[in-house]
């Protein structure tokens, strides 16, 4: 199961860290990817093909991106810029790196327990209820994995669905999406009397444009007939940007 929970950070969220819109990231990554190629050099290894759903539940391309592939990144940067990147890919990893460690030895230690109530045929009745005991403290280990924010949406879906095959005995797809109502920059700015603008800055400044408060979503300016991505809010980062402007006006 650890070999199945890769460590990679997508695209777009790169493209968040570094402060530069995911359309411009793909095509530096398209352009690294062919000069790897020319080199002869495994592209998996840095960055590898993907897609997402945006919030329209269209399927868009994207990247998953190795720490080898964050380092590729940073190279590339320069300034303050490669220094702020630098340590936020390391901290991501860094607490990917922990949170599988530790899920790794408690898996470890609810296998062993399952197989040893697997191989003790004495006392039927009792045995069963402490198999079925062992796996609800598995199943339960994956679930609490999937909360952990550093993990992909890709592979949070892969443990809630192990939780559900530890618990049933069967094979379980990771379920669709769920839409979720989300809000534009300038529908947020309205709730406060700001600007879009103001709302966007906001944002960067506490880092706020992440899983917890918003997703990315193709969207088609009415100012250029060209489709980009563009952050869209959800309701969760509205209390978070009120106390914000109320420490700002104390």
């Amino acid at each position: 199961m650890q070999k199945q929970i890769e460590q990679t950070l997508t695209s777009l969220e790169v493209a968040e860290m570094i402060g530069k819109e995911h359309k411009n990231l793909l095509r530096d990554i398209d352009r690294y990817c062919n000069q790897l190629n020319k080199l002869k050099i495994e592209l998996v290894d840095f960055f590898q093909e993907s897609t997402y759903i945006d919030g329209k539940g269209e399927e868009r391309p994207c990247y998953k991106i190795t720490k080898k592939g964050c380092e590729f990144v940073v190279h590339k940067l320069t300034g303050i810029k490669g220094t702020e990147f630098t340590i936020k890919y390391i901290n991501r990893f860094h607490n990917m790196e922990e949170a599988i460690k530790e899920f790794s030895k408690q898996t470890e230690k609810q296998e062993k327990e399952v197989v040893r109530e697997e191989q003790n045929p004495s006392k039927p009745d009792r045995t069963e209820i402490m198999l079925m005991n062992a796996r609800t403290r598995q199943a339960d280990l994956y679930y609490k994995l999937s909360q952990v924010e550093t993990l992909s949406p890709t592979y949070k879906s892969i443990l809630v669905a192990k939780a559900a095959e530890t618990l049933s005995g069967e094979s379980i797809l990771p379920l669709q999406k769920v839409e979720r109502k989300t809000y534009s920059a300038e529908e947020i700015g309205k709730k406060f009397g700001i600007s879009a603008n103001k709302v966007g800055r906001i944002a960067n400044k506490h880092n706020l444009k992440i899983e917890k408060y918003g997703e990315y979503q193709r969207d088609k300016s009415k100012y250029s007939a060209k489709e980009v991505d563009v952050w869209m809010y959800y309701d969760t980062v509205i209390p978070v940007i009120a106390k914000i402007l109320d420490t700002e006006v104390a």
